[in-house]
């Protein structure tokens, strides 16, 4: 499962940014049956006993959320649809520019948000599903996504230090940017504390002495918590630009 993920987030992040207008639309087709897979998963969890089994719980409620918000994106992606096929496409050099992301920094920005979007109610979902094959399957799914995260984020970190990209337009642009990079690197270390605290060797190294599963669980829920706090801090802050202050060369920077 981690195999399919991390292709669906190369095959997104690299057709989100092509050239050619037919491998756009067909990447932006692809995000929305992605999400909605992901909502359609949720919505049969309601109906199939899974959330209902948890009793009072704040998970469900979460993941419902989440697929409510899923749904709205995907009917703005089709509805943008002809937008993105009329669209006419500057050329875009490899490594950055000041006033332009490289090719390669936009690949790895958004193979790490596809790989965040999957993680985050996959997290939730291994919470409440009950011990089961399908349980393990989706906490080694999300397991390799984090180790995957954490490994694009080094990889991030050296190309911006190679070859620097535009800088942020103010300071609280370069703070959510910076909170981002930092919970970027946080959870998944969280996550390999939590998966040690369990027993279980995490990189050749017993972790469960050092940290207790509970201190470990809550802590790698509130970096969650604040990680998508940030997300959507971002992701808003991008839209208003967009859409209200009409600044469309903010989004073309890390998008075509």
């Amino acid at each position: 499962m981690t195999l399919f993920y991390l292709i669906l987030a190369l095959g997104l992040a690299a057709g989100l940014n092509a050239a050619g207008r037919w491998w756009r639309v067909a990447a932006q087709l692809g995000a929305a049956a992605a999400l909605a897979m992901m909502g359609w998963s949720i919505w049969l969890a309601n109906g199939d006993g899974t959330f209902a089994a948890q009793g009072a719980d704040w998970r469900p409620l979460v993941l419902n959320i989440m697929a409510g918000i899923a749904t709205v994106v995907i009917l703005l992606l089709l509805l943008l649809l002809p937008a993105q096929w009329r669209r006419p496409v500057e050329a875009v050099a490899d490594w950055n520019r000041r006033q332009q992301w490289g090719q390669i920094a936009r690949l790895l920005h958004w193979v790490s948000a596809v790989l965040m979007l999957a993680a985050l109610p996959m997290g939730l979902f291994v919470a409440v599903l009950a011990p089961s094959a399908e349980r393990a399957e989706f906490l080694a799914a999300h397991n390799g996504i984090g180790l995957a995260v954490l490994l694009l984020l080094l990889l991030r970190v050296l190309a911006q230090g190679a070859s620097p990209g535009p800088v942020s337009p103010n300071g609280a642009a370069r703070l959510n940017k910076w909170a981002l990079y930092l919970l970027l690197l946080a959870l998944p270390v969280s996550g390999l504390g939590l998966a040690g605290s369990t027993g279980a060797p995490v990189l050749g190294l017993h972790l469960a002495e050092a940290l207790t599963l509970d201190v470990a669980r809550g802590a790698h829920q509130l970096l969650a918590g604040l990680f998508a706090l940030a997300f959507a801090a971002h992701v808003g802050a991008v839209v208003w630009h967009h859409f209200v202050l009409r600044d469309r060369q903010l989004v073309r920077r890390m998008l075509r």
